[in-house]
């Protein structure tokens, strides 16, 4: 009869934690389109894919509301919302007022100021719901987090959403506003170094996973 190899105690219920962890369910939302495109935390897989989430969001932004370039641009830049627009049209200098060029000036100059007007009404109206759009992307574990974290209730009370995109990007990839920053560094490095491309990422997504470790 073969030696059983002896059972040691925990083992199975150590296989099975594991394998429990490793099942866990990923967060997906009803938004067509954006079922998949989610901000969760918890473990180093979540940072690489806050990239990608945030680019499919702010896509589909633009994409579903009209005259929202700017915020889409803002998102996907983690900057501050920008509508620029000169106060008054830059006529050639040197020829009459009434030339056709400076005619022609004159007719662009308006329309952009036109669609200026817009997008700032879009950013007055719709703010609300840009910011709702991304919150509602975010999982429970992410919505907690970011709920304990300190000066959010600013942030939520003034909608502001690239603070939120800001926050949110913190914690998916780790970053804690009270660990000491050496540690925060090897932490970074660590979730760097250790990603690796498995067998169904494209070189393309490989890429740009690493690179927005890197940018962490």
């Amino acid at each position: 009869m073969a030696d059983r190899k002896p059972k040691v105690d925990g083992e199975g219920s150590q296989r099975t934690q594991r394998k429990a962890l490793g099942s866990k369910q990923e967060f997906y939302t009803k938004v067509l389109g954006l079922e998949k495109h989610t901000f969760n935390c918890g473990h180093p897989k979540y940072a690489a894919k806050f990239t990608t989430s945030l680019k499919a969001i702010a896509n589909y932004v633009q994409k579903e509301y009209e005259n929202a370039e700017p915020v889409a641009r803002a998102m996907r830049g983690l900057t501050d919302v920008q509508i620029l627009i000169d106060e008054e049209p830059t006529l050639l200098e040197g020829v009459p007022a009434n030339d056709p060029r400076n005619d022609i000036i004159i007719f662009k100059w308006k329309e952009n100021w036109k669609i200026a007007k817009r997008q700032e009404q879009f950013l007055e109206s719709n703010a609300a719901k840009v910011y709702a759009l991304v919150w509602e992307q975010c999982s429970e574990a992410m919505k907690t987090a970011v709920k304990g974290l300190p000066g959010h209730e600013i942030v939520a009370e003034n909608v502001d959403l690239i603070e939120l995109l800001k926050e949110i990007k913190g914690v998916a990839c780790n970053h804690k506003a009270n660990i000491q920053g050496t540690y925060a560094l090897v932490q970074s490095t660590k979730t760097l170094w250790t990603h690796i491309q498995l067998p169904h990422v494209s070189n393309d997504q490989y890429m740009e996973n690493f690179m927005a470790l890197v940018g962490v």
